[in-house]
């Protein structure tokens, strides 16, 4: 069984989120990180979207957490439009 897949896909929790996405594309949300340099911390918000690239197979608690209801891109796509990290 391969651990990911020859996609990603972007999973949501409503219906109305997913008809957001195709009518407005994804909207951005910030997550807290924070960055370690020797004794030093820094705190900052990253914009992002997430997605995944587990097989449909091992997608289960992924739903669970994240919602039922994907839209999917084939990583050639992500690479040919700029997502990271396949972007390369």
């Amino acid at each position: 069984m391969p651990l990911s897949s020859s996609s990603i896909i972007h999973f949501t929790n409503k219906k109305a989120y997913l008809k957001g996405i195709l009518e407005n594309n994804f909207h951005i949300s910030y997550c807290s990180e924070t960055v370690t340099f020797g004794t030093q911390n820094w705190s900052f918000h990253a914009p992002m979207v997430s997605f995944c690239d587990i097989p449909l197979s091992e997608v289960k608690n992924h739903i669970e957490k994240y919602g039922s209801y994907g839209i999917g891109l084939t990583k050639e796509w992500a690479s040919r439009n700029g997502l990271n990290p396949y972007c390369m």
